[in-house]
């Protein structure tokens, strides 16, 4: 699995050793070149900001790169996976401090961020390209509603001529999935990011450090972060 330019930049997030990693394209007839005639950039109207308590993966598609991560949060504890499941999986912990953890090592060390708890919001924007925790305004259109999932268009910045498919889940109360189109194309998303298993119940000992880890000093996890990337 290669790393997108989004896990190499967050290889600085949170104490700057950090890295993450994005869904399988789709087909849709959703897409539109422009927006429609004088119409007003807003916020989302849909609430696209994480819950309080839950528990999912995120699967983000380009082309032929499929990256996971694992999101959880209860309260003002949370814990955000990247690289999930494969050989540079990272955990980023926050509890009763700042933690970074090695599955494959089954390290971990504790630091301070300099950010706390605002940085789980910025890093799940990252992550999901601004489908959560985003307040950046553009111009949104209601699709349709099948069920419980409501479709919304968007269109961003003029300059980046992307157009968005937003798939929010009224039930849930949170969009679950976005399938990006670059240059206002129709056909296969150039990216899509998914919400998998999301569940507001987090299974709490994710949020704590595993008993058989080990405890390192904060560069020497450094170096193997650096190391395995």
């Amino acid at each position: 699995m290669q790393l997108s330019n989004l896990s190499k930049i967050l290889i600085v997030a949170a104490f700057a050793v950090l890295f993450v990693q994005g869904c399988s394209p789709a087909k849709t007839g959703n897409t539109a070149a422009a927006p429609p005639p004088d119409a007003e950039k807003t916020e989302p109207p849909y609430k696209n900001d994480d819950p309080e308590a839950f528990q999912t993966e995120i699967t983000v598609t380009t082309g032929s790169t499929v990256e996971r991560f694992m999101a959880v949060r209860k309260g003002e504890k949370w814990r955000i996976d990247t690289g999930y499941g494969g050989p540079k999986h990272v955990i980023s912990l926050r509890a009763d401090k700042d933690y970074v953890m090695s599955p494959t090592a089954k390290i971990y060390s504790d630091y301070q961020s300099g950010h706390g708890f605002d940085e789980r919001a910025r890093m799940l924007d990252e992550i999901t390209r601004g489908m959560l925790d985003n307040r950046e305004r553009a111009v949104f259109e209601k699709l349709s509603t099948e069920g419980s999932i409501t479709k919304y268009r968007m269109w961003g910045e003029p300059n980046k001529n992307l157009v968005s498919i937003v798939s929010f889940d009224e039930k849930a109360g949170i969009p679950v999935k976005m399938e990006i189109f670059k240059n206002g194309g129709d056909g296969p998303a150039d990216t899509t990011v998914v919400l998998v298993g999301f569940k507001t119940e987090p299974d709490e000992t994710l949020l704590a450090i595993p008993k058989d880890f080990k405890a390192v000093p904060l560069d020497e996890m450094r170096k193997f972060l650096i190391a395995a990337n």
